[in-house]
């Protein structure tokens, strides 16, 4: 594919393989990505990019990503089309992971050289509370960082990875750019705080977040998910601005940062509001990875949980039913 193309052009290929053989099995894959859903992922990505290995096949998820592709699009797409979208994805979120260390090193230099903000960013650089939203789609590392080096630094939560030495080495490239990663424990309160003196925050939700959890059952790709209510109750309690941005991977080898909306909230945060607030967020979601499918991270089991009442046929096979409270 011509991104791929391009990547093998530049050094950047030459420093990962010349960083992955002076670290040695802290930087494999597997432990680079530190994330049960990501390691795979990882694993027969990079081979891809590396020339070993044939892409999708013989990995434990590839069951997976057609469960869920099935899911998002049904007999709209064809299985070649579909196997089209599922290979964007693995090059997509191998070029994140290189390029997370890439850009570590003469960081202003490269960014400016390689990274793209979008005129419709603009909203973003305003001087207000802001809750930036965005997804596991493109690069999402690279997105916070552009931003906080534009001296809007985001605070935002991070889920430790598995692997001690990689988290370490992570929490170090985001702090290199003024990014404010806010400990899990806690996370609300900090947040809000930050928006209360007229920060900006950064949420990813497109993962699980189960009720006992502080989420809610929204509609994505026509079945409900569970989505983390956080966003929503902090803008409406704070009435800071609602920002979707992303930065997707261009085919030049370059990064383009976009927005695809912003809007201020309505009035009040009892639950119905944040409900029908998180609905909102999910679906220009949806639309976004509608746009953009072959840069979504498709291995994450999205449709894990079976709501009662809800027909298990619609579901892929590795749905369950929602645990008892």
């Amino acid at each position: 594919m011509p991104r791929l193309a391009v990547f093998c052009r530049t050094n950047k290929y030459e420093l990962f393989i010349r960083m992955a053989n002076q670290a040695g099995p802290s930087l494999s894959a597997v432990g680079l990505v530190g994330h049960s859903c990501f390691a795979a992922v990882g694993r027969t990505a990079i081979s891809a990019v590396a020339g070993r290995g044939r892409l999708g096949r013989g990995t434990a998820r590839a069951a997976d990503w057609a469960a869920n592709l099935d899911v998002a699009f049904g007999s709209s797409l064809t299985a070649a089309e579909k196997r089209a979208i599922l290979r964007e994805s693995f090059f997509t979120f191998a070029l994140m992971l290189l390029d997370i260390f890439w850009f570590s090193k003469d960081m202003e230099r490269r960014v400016a050289r390689w990274v793209v903000q979008d005129d419709s960013m603009e909203p973003l650089w305003q001087r207000r509370a802001t809750v930036g939203i965005t997804a596991h789609l493109g690069n999402w590392e690279l997105l916070g960082q552009t931003v906080a080096m534009r001296g809007y630094p985001l605070a935002s939560v991070v889920a430790p990875l598995a692997n001690p030495a990689v988290d370490e080495l992570f929490q170090r490239v985001r702090g290199k750019s003024g990014q404010d990663v806010v400990p899990k424990q806690g996370a609300v309160r900090q947040l809000l705080r930050a928006l209360r003196e007229g920060g900006k925050i950064a949420i990813l939700l497109d993962q699980n977040t189960l009720p006992s959890e502080g989420g809610v059952f929204v509609p994505f790709f026509g079945l409900p998910v569970p989505v983390s209510a956080a966003g929503a109750l902090l803008g409406l309690k704070t009435s800071a601005l609602f920002f979707f941005g992303f930065c997707l991977a261009q085919p030049d080898g370059r990064y383009r940062c976009i927005s695809t909306g912003s809007f201020m909230p309505p009035a009040g945060h009892d639950p119905a509001a944040v409900e029908q607030l998180t609905m909102r967020i999910a679906a220009e979601l949806e639309q976004v990875v509608r746009a953009h499918p072959g840069q979504w991270l498709w291995s994450y089991k999205r449709w894990k949980y079976v709501t009662p009442g809800a027909d298990r046929a619609r579901y892929p096979f590795y749905a369950k039913p929602l645990p008892e409270i």
